[in-house]
């Protein structure tokens, strides 16, 4: 009896390890678990329950766990038309949670089937949606009239409540996640883009000569401003040259003389400033020249005054001799 006694404490032990397996159960913190008695629900452990419960063993109880983390969902290429009968083609993303879990499980049961549910929900409310809005809130070169938001808007809102009601799935956001456009759509876009461009050309070029103009007419009021105030100054500077100059002409008018050796001086004055020049004349007979002529006979005649001079200079003084008286 007591050699036996290890051997049935060993298979006690097992049998408690089975029945703890078996009453016992752990639901992570990223898990939301329901508790079935005979197909029944009996309890939902969300996350923030996580840890160890007891249930009674299978079949009586049965534990149906689903992951509660996000998760991402996207459709597959669609075409799809716009308000304005523009056909695009584009891909729709989800990301989704199970928010209650018993109403997951009584309407979806598998989780594998909640992929099936929210891509009829997401594909049906995007073509409601876009049936709505001209391609020209999708493709742009306008940022103003792109409404890529609005339309996002509307794909979350139109399907976060029935997934809610109906599945007890949460879904946190849906967007555009790729946008393409047929070939015969795609040359519209472009045509379209080129009109827009072409019209902003003109706009900015009208603009700019708008502008042009405006400086050019300010540019010749200010030239007329400074060319009236230039003509006003050069009539009193005139007129003072003209007062001043009245004063000369008195004086040249009592000696015509002195009026005429001033006008050669000036001319020969300008003909010497004007370059390296030869000039073969007669100064006796031309004017104003001959005032040179005259300058050269005074320094001639001062020179050949200071030669003679050191000459004269130079004789020994002469001796007179008187007869001795006897």
């Amino acid at each position: 009896m007591f050699k036996k006694l290890p051997t049935i404490l060993v298979a006690l032990l097992i049998l408690v390890v089975i029945l703890l397996m078996m009453c016992a159960f752990q639901v992570r913190f990223t898990e939301a678990a329901v508790v079935t008695r005979l197909d029944k629900v009996k309890k939902v452990i969300g996350p923030s329950e996580a840890g160890f419960h007891w249930k009674y063993p299978w079949p009586i109880d049965r534990v149906h766990r689903y992951d509660a983390r996000l998760r991402s969902f996207e459709t597959e290429f669609r075409q799809i038309g716009t308000s304005d009968q523009k056909t695009v083609i584009l891909t729709a993303y989800a990301q989704w949670r199970i928010s209650d879990a018993r109403r997951f499980l009584e309407s979806v049961g598998r989780e594998d089937a909640a992929a099936k549910k929210i891509r009829d929900l997401l594909e049906n409310q995007v073509s409601i949606v876009l049936r709505t809005h001209p391609l020209s809130q999708l493709v742009n070169t306008d940022p103003q009239q792109m409404q890529f938001s609005e339309i996002e808007h509307a794909f979350l809102t139109g399907i976060q409540g029935p997934a809610n009601d109906n599945y007890g799935i949460q879904v946190v956001s849906v967007g555009i996640k790729r946008l393409g456009l047929p070939e015969s759509v795609t040359r519209e876009v472009f045509s379209r883009m080129k009109e827009d461009r072409q019209r902003e050309i003109k706009e900015l070029t009208a603009e700019g000569e708008s502008i042009a103009k405006q400086i050019r007419s300010d540019a010749e009021e200010k030239s007329k401003r400074i060319m009236a105030r230039a003509e006003a100054y050069a009539k009193t500077i005139e007129g003072q040259g003209d007062a001043q100059a009245a004063t000369y002409y008195e004086v040249f008018a009592r000696n015509p003389q002195l009026s005429d050796f001033l006008k050669k001086l000036e001319t020969v004055q300008r003909i010497f400033e004007a370059g390296q020049i030869t000039l073969v004349l007669d100064a006796a007979k031309i004017a104003p020249f001959d005032l040179i002529r005259e300058a050269t006979k005074t320094h001639a005649t001062a020179s050949d005054m200071v030669a003679k001079e050191p000459a004269a200079a130079s004789e020994p003084p002469k001796q007179t001799s008187t007869p001795e008286k006897k």
